[in-house]
């Protein structure tokens, strides 16, 4: 595959979304590992979106950085080149038991450390204040879409979706387990970056449980999609939308009810009534929030070793 200045890369597919395919590329003169996202022919304005979006965004610690942007001529196919990243944060936190005790090198201990909640959530944060302060709206934060470095820095990534925010947008984004309430409103057309916090403290919740919280399923034989699942459990009795079979929280997110300093940051990010959400700058003021996002060495080392282990198994 060549690319401007006449390097030449092998690659293999990482990944591949409505909005096009994300390689795994390696410059043969330099050994150096990349990503590199051709944009799907057809999706032109979502393409210009996510340049723009990744353009403004340049450079921010937090952010998935674009290297360089080019065009096939032949082909007409757009193409961003960006550091490769090797891990997402699905990876780390669902992992069927979430924050509880397990034996490690013969010792019981959380093989996800709550400071390691802390740490991403805050890092996510600190993207979407600056994203939020340039009035735009991530529109699919996902685990999957937050990446992590070797030492585990997040990486906001895929902004296929991320867009200025105006008076006028669809309701079909974000993925469904981390969409906000408001957005399954299918004549909702104006909302705010409110939904991308709601998305962070849906992936709190995930990294508490070790998995998808608000994921669809069967409950007592009844099918319960996610929207059902969120009324249920987190919209006010006073609410239109309020369900006279609503749930004790404890039945979705137990480990969330029964840690407190997350429990007080959770409630607050998933408020049903957007204007009553956390927003992002708030987050980062949160002085107890901030201290338990300080990780030790070893901590670090025993996340980063567990998905270690986690790819050997695989």
């Amino acid at each position: 595959l060549g690319i401007r200045g006449g390097r030449t890369f092998l690659y293999s597919i990482i990944g591949t979304g409505a909005y096009g395919t994300v390689y795994k590329v390696k410059c043969v003169k330099t050994g150096e590992w990349f990503a590199l996202k051709c944009h799907s022919y057809g999706a032109e304005d979502a393409t210009v979106r996510e340049l723009s979006c990744l353009t403004a965004l340049k450079g921010h610690p937090n952010v998935i950085n674009m290297l360089d942007c080019f065009v096939d001529q032949g082909l007409g196919i757009i193409s961003t080149l960006m550091p490769y990243v090797p891990y997402t944060l699905s990876e780390v936190i669902h992992n069927g038991h979430g924050l509880k005790f397990q034996v490690y090198q013969g010792r019981e201990i959380q093989l996800l450390p709550l400071t390691f909640v802390g740490h991403f959530s805050v890092q996510v944060a600190n993207a979407l204040s600056y994203m939020h302060r340039l009035n735009m709206v991530h529109r699919d934060l996902t685990p999957s879409n937050v990446l992590l470095t070797e030492d585990l820095t997040v990486k906001v990534a895929d902004m296929g979706l991320s867009r200025l925010s105006s008076k006028r947008m669809s309701p079909t984004v974000v993925t469904e387990p981390y969409r906000a309430p408001e957005l399954f409103d299918p004549k909702c057309q104006e909302y705010t970056c409110a939904i991308d916090m709601w998305s962070l403290g849906v992936m709190i919740a995930d990294a508490m449980e070790g998995q998808v919280v608000f994921s669809g399923r069967k409950i007592h034989r009844e099918p319960v999609s996610t929207y059902q699942i969120i009324v249920r459990t987190l919209c006010p009795k006073d609410h239109p939308s309020a369900d006279i079979a609503s749930w004790d929280p404890d039945t979705i997110i137990p480990n969330v009810m029964e840690c407190e300093p997350v429990k007080r940051i959770v409630f607050r990010l998933l408020a049903f009534r957007e204007n009553e959400r956390l927003l992002a700058h708030t987050l980062l003021e949160d002085t107890k929030w901030i201290k338990l996002s300080r990780m030790t060495r070893e901590e670090k080392n025993m996340v980063i070793d567990r998905i270690a282990r986690k790819g050997t198994q695989c």
